[in-house]
């Protein structure tokens, strides 16, 4: 994929993120408060959702005819994205599974496919806690891509939390999973998924970032 494409990608993501936490600073995010809904999260949910479609099928070659199944068998699967957990920047930390039965019916991808066909019959299902596991599910895809373009808008972005040098990043990521956490402003993941358990509290903060241990309250396991 071409620098500018990538670019283009990693600031709309990075829009879509600050629009949510502009949202969160005036409805916080809780479990009261995942069923609420408005016009903006709407277009918000709508937009992460749609450069989801968008970055997949660039990946996988371009073409309209690919739904998401082939998605899901030729990328979400080898990327590990659908077992994979992220943790959510909100004190006490959030831990969730973007992937997660996001195809069941009340799964934000089939919300998403509704939403697309009328929006006026579908518009409250774009709540708060849809719109996280987009962009969630988003964040995850950008960090887990291994093209050489998106290994340096990590560095980019600083996204990233390892001391090893820009010229041997992607080389090291591209090959066996690697010992890497990433960090956007809302989100964390490790690369390799069984590193975030299940259960927060039983994590290795020393597999984290200096961000996640300031939330976490504590360095060693």
């Amino acid at each position: 994929m071409n620098p500018q494409d990538v670019e283009f990608i990693f600031q709309s993501y990075i829009t879509f993120e600050k629009k949510l936490i502009d949202i969160f600073r005036v409805v916080p995010f809780s479990k009261e408060n995942e069923a609420a809904w408005s016009p903006e999260l709407v277009n918000l949910f709508l937009d992460a959702s749609s450069l989801i479609d968008s970055v997949s099928r660039s990946v996988l070659g371009g073409s309209d005819k690919l739904k998401i199944d082939d998605f899901e068998k030729k990328l979400f699967g080898g990327l590990e994205l659908l077992q994979s957990r992220v943790v959510v920047y909100i004190y006490p930390l959030q831990l969730i599974t973007p992937y997660q039965n996001y195809r069941d019916p009340n799964g934000w991808w089939t919300i998403y496919n509704s939403l697309k066909h009328n929006r006026i019959q579908n518009y409250n299902k774009a709540n708060m806690g849809n719109t996280l596991k987009a962009l969630a599910a988003l964040f995850l895809l950008l960090v887990r891509n291994k093209e050489e373009e998106y290994s340096k808008a990590l560095f980019r972005f600083d996204w990233i939390d390892t001391g090893i040098v820009p010229e041997f990043f992607h080389e090291e990521r591209s090959g066996e999973p690697w010992s890497i956490w990433y960090d956007s402003e809302l989100f964390g993941t490790h690369e390799i998924a069984k590193n975030i358990p299940e259960d927060l509290d039983k994590i290795n903060p020393a597999l984290t970032s200096q961000k996640f241990r300031k939330y976490f309250g504590r360095f060693n396991p």
